[in-house]
């Protein structure tokens, strides 16, 4: 009799155990969720403003280039027309002294850094010690108000003084805006009654009811439990028992709660049937207690050992061995249970893989060094030969750098119009620098659709730097929009020195990494597809179609 007890206490034990198992892991799994997004904005933000600093410190070295290489000075007029197409708010040059000579905002002129107490910070970009001059907003030093919010300064040495940017890093707050933990926080549910909440220094910075916002619990008996670390425990907040599971990273803690009552009304239900079912079992294993115990002990102990394991996070732990009852079920339920969420997590790693090699390999092919380079040397020659060529060069310059930066933080498909636009730009930045060796036709008989972001440019720039330049007398571009079967096509075509699109890497050493950018693009946006011929020594033709509803 006391073995058929123990057997079914253990048998009640076994499933306690599995439904426990599966209430910590969807609290687990929301409190890593939290703070993985937690963890991932901070990454994220950290990223942009890299990314922006490093944008910032190129234009200012380009215009120091034009500075130490363009006869004259630049004007006032001329600073701020750099300025504007670009997001920057403030662009000025101070000297050696730390006085701003030459400035877009006119009445910046003549400021004096020496008299401030930033001075250090300021003057030791002279002599290459710093880049970064400041990081967060700063009160304005006229009486007035600034022109924008400047919450981000770089600066570069130029000759014994330096060349100073400030701009407004607006898209840390979009992404912020974007990644709302608050919102995530307020809903979703953690089973039927369950919820999270984030704490910072002992105050609630997210939570599902606004009335427990701001408030600090650092004095409460349950805070020291949950600011120890990571880990599981029973908590009383406001006269409610519950189960918290807890996980902290740097100053933020992330707190998943269930009620007490929504954690044990499982067990209450499997306690109900059970002790129904313990009646008829007791009559029923006295008869073969021996057999029965020794059919148990062993299965037992497997499943315990597994359980375990997989309550360590051991996802590669498989049950293994032949039982021939019921516990062959409960088995190959957890076995393959964990078979698909181990799938599961491999997928959707390698997926996020994919994502950011894609992002990376898209952001590198924004603004290529060379394209930079050259645009410059055609402003300075200009600059030299005609000015009013030069200055309209300098809009376009401007425009298409600008085109390009804002492509890295849309997630969203543009209007053809402006995707042609920003091919324009381009085009004609070029066609000064080429002059007849580069001809482009536009056929466009139609307009009305939308497009990933950096479609068209990448596939006319391919046509102009690997196609007709490469030409000794040049050749011509052609760019044809038309509709066709529910379909919007364009077609970019070059009478230029073609290729074998067999070949990964061409003879030349370039590789089609900016075409297929641009057709993973098109396939994951908007469901469409790019295609390739080309035949050497002819030309080329990419042709690219796009549903017109998607």
């Amino acid at each position: 009799m006391a073995s058929v007890l123990i057997i079914s206490w253990t048998h009640y034990k076994i499933l306690e155990s599995t439904i426990k198992a599966k209430t910590d892991e969807y609290v687990s799994m929301f409190v890593d969720t939290i703070l993985d997004q937690i963890n991932h904005l901070d990454i994220i933000l950290t990223t942009t403003k890299q990314i922006l600093t490093e944008k910032h410190l190129a234009i200012a070295k380009s215009i120091d280039y034009m500075l130490k290489n363009v006869p004259g000075d630049l004007t006032t007029e001329h600073l701020r027309e750099l300025a504007e197409p670009l997001d920057i708010i403030e662009l000025s040059i101070a000297d050696k002294n730390g006085i701003i000579t030459n400035s877009s905002v006119p009445k910046y002129i003549g400021f004096d850094y020496k008299a401030r107490e930033i001075t250090a910070r300021y003057m030791a970009i002279t002599d290459g010690t710093i880049h970064e001059i400041s990081e967060e907003p700063r009160e304005s030093v006229f009486e007035d108000d600034m022109p924008g919010e400047i919450n981000h300064y770089v600066g570069i040495a130029h000759g014994e003084g330096f060349i100073q940017i400030g701009f407004n890093a607006a898209v840390i707050t979009r992404l912020q805006h974007e990644i709302n933990i608050e919102r995530n926080i307020a809903q979703t549910r953690i089973g039927d009654n369950g919820y999270g909440m984030v704490l910072e220094s002992g105050v609630i910075t997210a939570h599902p009811d606004e009335h427990f916002l701001m408030r600090n619990v650092s004095g409460e008996d349950w805070y020291p439990s949950v600011s120890s670390g990571n880990g599981f425990e029973w908590i009383k907040i406001d006269g409610e028992i519950y189960y918290a599971r807890y996980k902290s990273a740097n100053d933020t803690i992330v707190v998943g709660l269930v009620p007490e009552a929504d954690y044990y009304r499982e067990l209450r239900k499997l306690r109900t049937e059970t002790s129904g079912l313990l009646v008829f079992v007791i009559i029923l294993m006295a008869l073969v207690v021996y057999f029965i115990l020794g059919r148990l002990l062993r299965p037992v102990n497997h499943l315990a050992k597994a359980l375990n394991e997989i309550a360590r996070g051991n996802l590669d732990t498989r049950i293994e061995g032949s039982y021939n009852n019921e516990f062959d079920t409960i088995k190959d339920a957890v076995n393959a249970m964990l078979a698909d969420i181990k799938t599961y997590m491999d997928d959707k790693l390698s997926a996020q893989r994919m994502i950011n090699d894609l992002n990376t390999s898209i952001m590198l092919s924004q603004i290529q060094p060379h394209f930079l380079y050259n645009s410059l040397v055609v402003i300075r020659q200009l600059c030299r030969e005609d000015p009013k060529r030069a200055e309209e060069t300098i809009v376009e310059f401007a425009q298409y750098l600008r085109g390009n930066l804002d492509s890295l933080t849309l997630k969203h498909p543009i209007s053809f119009e402006q995707e042609l636009g920003h091919t324009q730009t381009y085009l004609a930045i070029e066609q000064k620098r080429f002059g007849c060796k580069l001809k482009v036709i536009y056929n466009i008989q139609f307009k009305d659709f939308s497009l990933p972001a950096l479609t068209l440019q990448p596939v006319v720039e391919n046509a102009v730097r690997h196609g007709v330049t490469h030409k000794e007398h040049g050749g011509t571009v052609t760019i044809t929009v038309d509709e066709a079967d529910g379909n919007a096509v364009i077609t970019v075509v070059d009478d230029g020195v073609g290729f074998d699109p067999m070949q990964t890497v061409q003879s030349d050493g370039r590789s089609h990494i900016g075409l297929e950018n641009v057709r993973s693009r098109l396939a994951a946006f908007c469901g469409g597809k790019l295609e390739i011929h080309s035949k050497s020594g002819v030309g080329t033709s990419v042709v690219i179609t796009i549903p017109k509803e998607h």
